[in-house]
């Protein structure tokens, strides 16, 4: 993964110029998508750097817009897993870990309050 990208910027007389000004290969003559706005450079450096959490939206903004989406998932080939099935896990866990609404021991759920340490408490001889 790359860990830094550059953005392009076109030198005269390059045939990458042509391609970047005018969107077509003069070669072929087939168009070619050149990125040029600043949030269209965002999600093509996200894609370079997809294991990052914080490109995450950009990422997916991206496959989608590309229609990809055969590249979210939990496969093998798969660049990011969807966001909606780990919010739901994570749901599922908070839920499982919420009192039934029974006391918890003899505090009735409460947690006790911590004991404040002193130096007292922290030097004591055993």
């Amino acid at each position: 993964m790359p860990e830094q990208v550059q953005d392009f910027y076109p030198t005269p007389g390059t045939l990458s110029t042509a391609m970047y000004y005018t969107g077509i290969d003069p070669r072929t003559k087939e168009k070619v998508y050149v990125p040029k706005t600043p949030h269209e450079k965002a999600m093509q450096r996200a894609l370079m750097q997809y294991r990052l959490p914080q490109n995450y939206d950009l990422v997916y903004e991206a496959l989608k817009l590309a229609h990809r989406e055969d590249l979210i998932g939990f496969g093998p080939q798969c660049l990011i897993r969807p966001r909606q099935i780990a919010q739901k896990q994570n749901a599922k866990k908070a839920a499982a870990g919420k009192s039934s609404g029974k006391p918890m021991g003899r505090t009735g759920g409460k947690q006790a309050p911590a004991k404040k340490k002193t130096i007292r408490n922290v030097h004591k001889k055993k």
